[in-house]
């Protein structure tokens, strides 16, 4: 008989690796995506439908159909979809003027960190102390009424209580604030 996990870890079955896939295997991956999300939704309309019912979308009927919103519909839809396209238009002539115009350049730089004595001398702080803080586990600092830092004071850390066993024989132990917790 095996021993447990002595077999080769299996593959999974989804393979999550879409950087591995061509284009044309991404755009069709996408479109039935899209589609059978699509369908999804189709199926979920007799539901909506009754929803709408229950809940008074009569409304919705007299305008849409009866008075021929449809046609005003796709009227605006139009002009909306006129309108996102000469916005997607001028960010995707944007982005290509900015690739061809930096292409082979990295003109991007991190920023230098801040040392120390530096970050004491913005918040108005000694520099020495500001090392024994950093290098503290707990800190209360108390602000003044403008965000400034009035007095900072190390807090020790709270000692670890031992487990206690109680009378049924499972082990309870008190965390900080008094509360017992079973183990």
């Amino acid at each position: 008989m095996e021993k447990p996990g002595s077999r080769t870890a299996a593959r999974p079955l989804i393979i999550d690796r879409p950087d591995l896939q061509s284009t044309p295997q991404r755009v069709v991956s996408t479109g039935l995506t899209a589609f059978f999300w699509a369908v999804w939704a189709y199926l979920w309309l007799p539901v909506f439908a009754l929803l709408g019912w229950i809940f008074g979308a009569s409304r919705f009927y007299e305008e849409m159909v009866l008075e021929h919103g449809g046609t005003a519909l796709l009227d605006v839809l139009g002009w909306y979809a006129l309108a996102i396209g000469l916005l997607a238009g001028s960010l995707v002539s944007w982005a290509l003027y900015n690739f061809i115009r930096f292409r082979g350049r990295e003109r991007r730089s991190s920023r230098r960190a801040a040392t120390l004595d530096e970050v004491a001398a913005l918040a108005g702080l000694e520099p020495d102390a500001l090392r024994h803080w950093q290098q503290a586990r707990m800190l209360r600092v108390r602000h003044d009424e403008s965000g400034r830092i009035e007095s900072v004071e190390i807090v020790p850390l709270p000692k670890a209580v031992p487990p206690t066993p109680d009378a049924a024989g499972t082990a309870r132990r008190e965390n900080s604030a008094g509360i017992l917790a079973a183990r």
